[in-house]
């Protein structure tokens, strides 16, 4: 304790301390901010991917359900689903213009497939087979838990794409 002239006890924070302080919640700042980006990154990533596995096993249980075919467009930048509604009742198994657009994404990421050509096209019929094998990933720096999507003709599932192996895998 430093004393004052009358010996009082002097009381609060010299400048340096309190430079020092600030100095050091200014680096812990950041670093948090620069975790954060990247934990942000990797969130999108995941959502991204959720979004399109759930659009796609909606377009499979639609087929299923409804007893007509849905289609699958995919592209760089977004992807669509369609139900086979042209011609009236239970359409032709054809995509067309006037089949009903079920759903239109854009996605941030872009999009990219293994062993399938972009834009990829494909179906489910109505016993909600897949008419096409591979996968599908969005691309990032970030390394998020699911980036991919698997498809086979009667499974469809999430994983962690593995760039050695040119693969997704399941988690």
């Amino acid at each position: 304790m430093r004393f004052a002239a009358d010996k009082t006890p002097r009381r609060g924070f010299t400048l340096v301390e309190i430079l020092i302080t600030i100095a050091i919640l200014g680096i812990l700042l950041v670093l948090a901010v620069g975790n954060f980006g990247g934990m942000n990154e990797k969130y999108k990533v995941e959502a991204e991917t959720k979004q399109l596995y759930a659009d796609l096993m909606d377009a499979r249980g639609r087929a299923m359900q409804r007893n007509r075919m849905s289609f699958v467009q995919v592209n760089a930048g977004d992807y669509k689903t369609y139900e086979d509604t042209s011609p009236a009742p239970d359409g032709d198994r054809a995509l067309q213009g006037t089949d009903t657009l079920i759903t239109n994404a854009r996605v941030s990421h872009d999009i990219v497939t293994g062993n399938i050509a972009v834009p990829l096209s494909f179906n489910f019929n109505r016993n909600g087979i897949a008419s096409a094998t591979g996968f599908i990933r969005f691309t990032s720096a970030a390394q998020p838990d699911y980036d991919c999507i698997w498809i086979r003709a009667t499974r469809i599932k999430m994983g962690q794409y593995d760039a050695t192996g040119n693969a997704c895998v399941e988690k």
